[in-house]
């Protein structure tokens, strides 16, 4: 990967980028390294989230669906222990696989469009052994506190619709009502993807992790908010049509579609693809994001201290700038004094 710096839009007037701005900036990215990383982190990732709702539906429908419906009613199936078991094996398998993934194209992902941005050469095989290796246990510290606040969110809504449900029912002011908290909640959804896609960026490029990088990450989305959310609405929306598109005519093709199975593997390859193009994106926007909201909120940053801090994982022999001449990261354009810290 040998990216020119007249690819990369300058520190001073990277806060102007619009948001068509950065999806034009995050497709440039798309060099044979990302490709390597696709194929090899992202494509598995994509493989794991699909194949988990073939997977439900083929092996536990009578716990993710508790009734099993005839041509005259529907009865509650009884549901043993033993299928409990295997269903609890089975999420802990897929949530481990999906989130080891996922930390992994992050961590690789983010280093390659954040060394594109300094042109710094970087090869596959030094981000595999020495690069991925070092950030992926910080990336993970930051990951179980996003998860934790996702859950805590997840769980506040569903009570909030579900006080909501038994207080006023099935009717027409009810549904009203409940129509209302789900745009709140997918506003609210949207929002914190950004400050969580912001956090795992800044997890990766500067030197904090958890609860400090999830302030950092609130910080960075302010004043770019509306962009954030517009990317992350776009790109939830594919993901959301590939999904039903996989149900409806690859799950389901043979009882809704009447699809014989050599178009239903022939869509799902199509899905995976897509999935995969959707995943990459959404890694490549976040860290471009990033680079404009920092320059939005006036923080330096330098190519050279941004370069040396990247250095510092692949463990190689740099020439530091002298004391005073390096512009850190995390501090605001004006300011020029020194700092002890990179970032």
């Amino acid at each position: 990967m040998n990216p020119t710096r007249t690819e990369q839009p300058e520190p001073d007037t990277l806060h102007l980028t619009s948001f068509f701005g950065i999806f034009t900036h995050s497709l440039s990215k798309s060099k044979p390294l990302l490709t390597k990383l696709t194929l090899t982190l992202i494509l598995p990732l994509a493989i794991t989230f699909l194949s988990h709702i073939q997977i439900s539906h083929r092996f536990f429908p009578h716990i993710e669906n508790p009734y099993v419906i005839t041509s005259t009613s529907s009865f509650p199936r009884h549901v043993s222990l033993s299928d409990w078991l295997l269903f609890s094996i089975f999420k802990i398998a897929y949530f481990t696989l999906l989130t080891l993934f996922s930390l992994l194209s992050t961590a690789s992902v983010v280093f390659t469009v954040a060394s594109g941005y300094t042109a710094r050469d970087v090869t596959f095989r030094r981000l595999v052994t020495a690069v991925v290796p070092n950030v992926w246990k910080k990336l993970f510290v930051t990951f179980v506190y996003i998860y934790f606040w996702l859950f805590v969110y997840n769980v506040v809504s569903g009570g909030v619709m579900y006080a909501t449900w038994l207080l006023f029912g099935y009717t027409v002011f009810g549904s009203v009502i409940l129509f209302v908290i789900f745009i709140l909640y997918v506003l609210g959804f949207l929002y914190l993807t950004v400050v969580w896609q912001l956090t795992s960026v800044v997890t990766v490029l500067e030197k904090i992790r958890g609860f400090k990088a999830l302030k950092k990450g609130k910080m960075l989305a302010s004043g770019k908010t509306g962009v954030g959310m517009g990317i992350a609405f776009i790109l939830y929306a594919v993901l959301l049509g590939v999904i039903l598109v996989y149900e409806l005519f690859v799950e389901f093709g043979g009882e809704f579609a009447q699809l014989a199975m050599v178009w239903r593997v022939m869509i799902a390859i199509l899905c995976v693809g897509l999935v995969t193009i959707v995943f990459l994106l959404l890694i490549v926007t976040q860290t471009v994001l990033y680079l404009v909201c920092k320059s939005y909120h006036r923080e330096a940053i330098d190519k050279l201290s941004l370069s040396t801090f990247l250095s510092a994982y692949t463990e190689e022999t740099v020439v530091l700038p002298k004391p005073g001449g390096e512009i850190q990261l995390g501090r605001v354009q004006a300011q020029v004094q020194p700092s002890a810290e990179m970032v």
